[in-house]
């Protein structure tokens, strides 16, 4: 029974893991003003929810605004989604790797995939790849895992 169990965990981690790097792959195959419209909509609900004075801003502000929070929130949303990855990815590995060795492994896959990510980029029109969004993918990466790890380890501590 427990095996059984521990076969559909598995099969359930990676289908999870697989779906998630869909995911990222959908992102990055946006050409450079679909993905600017798509971050786009994203600050300007922020702004709108978060900020009291942006709505009575003059249009040409607001734009302004916006287009000043775009880099930080494109660049957070790199970051996201691979740290998405990496605690998923840590979580696939643990079913049949220890922890010293599911992170290690959980991080070169979560790396490859952001330098796969950055090379796919490069071929859409108005994309680019960027070293600088592998190491903030990578770092979402190691901190997802990280998170996960830590929190595997104090869990087995306590019991």
């Amino acid at each position: 029974m427990a095996a059984q169990r521990k076969k559909w965990l598995r099969v359930a981690l990676w289908l999870l893991v697989v779906l998630w790097m869909g995911v990222i792959f959908r992102f990055s195959a946006q050409k450079a003003a679909d993905s600017q419209r798509t971050s786009g909509r994203v600050v300007q609900w922020l702004l709108t929810h978060f900020d009291t004075a942006f709505s009575a801003l003059p249009a040409e502000e607001q734009l302004l605004k916006m287009a000043g929070w775009s880099f930080a929130v494109r660049k957070l949303a790199h970051f996201t989604v691979f740290a998405v990855l990496g605690t998923l990815s840590f979580a696939a590995f643990s079913v049949d790797l220890p922890a010293r060795r599911a992170f290690p492994a959980a991080l070169g896959l979560g790396v490859a995939r952001a330098v796969l990510d950055e090379v796919h980029q490069s071929f859409i029109p108005g994309r680019s790849c960027e070293f600088r969004d592998i190491c903030i993918d990578s770092a979402g990466v190691l901190l997802g895992a990280g998170v996960l790890w830590l929190i595997v380890c104090v869990v087995r501590k306590r019991n």
